[in-house]
């Protein structure tokens, strides 16, 4: 009996010495992954793929991996509040060479605020995001739920951006419905909002596919809006702050 006692504490032991390391040699590979770099081609259609609502411990992982398999960059707009906790996740984005940028501090509303409130919505969301990411900075601001006024385009201090392209994966639509509304709709220069949640992860992998067979290249918003000519660059949903092209 005290063999057998002697044998399972000698396998608790190995295991508990074992287990944190190969866990962390997993968190390691992910955040130190190489970044997605594909050349962009100003002459061929392309599409910006664009998240809210992140990190989320369970759904960013996927999305994550999904675009890693797959090559293919694309834009998080980060919830401030939910940095802390995602400061893995936010490593493994940056890591893999997606953008980051802002989608308040709170996820509230921005008509009916204040300035001094939307400029403290981008201000702390800033703090949070260097707390993990020292001297990344973010340059747009998509509002919860797209709505804004005059006075939120003078107070964030960032671009504002909706989208052209609204999937409604947010509005309970099954991933079959989400699937096929974004490839009836989708044009070049189209910037697609989707949300980190389980009815995109269940098309995501299919979406990319199908688009890359049309010929679109999925690119960041940075990208889009670098490589886009002017006349369809000015008719992006950006307004105020640094949106001067």
């Amino acid at each position: 009996m005290k063999g057998k006692n002697r044998l399972f504490g000698l396998t608790v032991l190995f295991l508990v010495g074992t287990l944190p390391a190969a866990l962390w040699g997993t968190i390691y590979g992910r955040i130190h992954r190489c970044p997605v770099s594909r050349p962009v081609d100003p002459q061929r259609p392309m599409v910006a793929l664009t998240f809210n609502d992140g990190p989320h411990p369970r759904y960013t992982p996927q999305i994550l991996d999904i675009l890693y398999e797959r090559q293919v960059p694309a834009t998080f707009f980060l919830v401030g509040k939910n940095l802390r906790a995602g400061r893995l996740l936010v490593q493994e984005m940056a890591s893999s060479g997606h953008q980051l940028e802002c989608h308040t501090y709170s996820h509230r509303e921005l008509t009916g605020r204040s300035g001094e409130e939307i400029r403290r919505e981008v201000e702390l969301s800033q703090k949070a995001l260097e707390n993990i990411l020292p001297g990344e900075e973010f340059h747009y601001l998509r509002p919860p739920y797209g709505s804004f006024t005059p006075k939120a385009e003078e107070w964030a201090g960032l671009s504002l951006v909706r989208w052209t392209l609204d999937s409604q994966d947010s509005l309970g639509k099954r991933g079959e419905e989400i699937y096929f509304k974004v490839l009836d709709e989708v044009r070049d220069g189209d910037i697609v909002i989707l949300h980190e949640c389980q009815e995109t992860i269940d098309i995501l992998d299919s979406l990319i596919q199908a688009l890359e067979e049309e010929g679109y290249q999925l690119v960041t918003l940075d990208q889009l809006v670098e490589n886009l000519p002017p006349e369809k660059r000015k008719d992006l949903p950006i307004y105020g702050g640094e949106a001067e092209f």
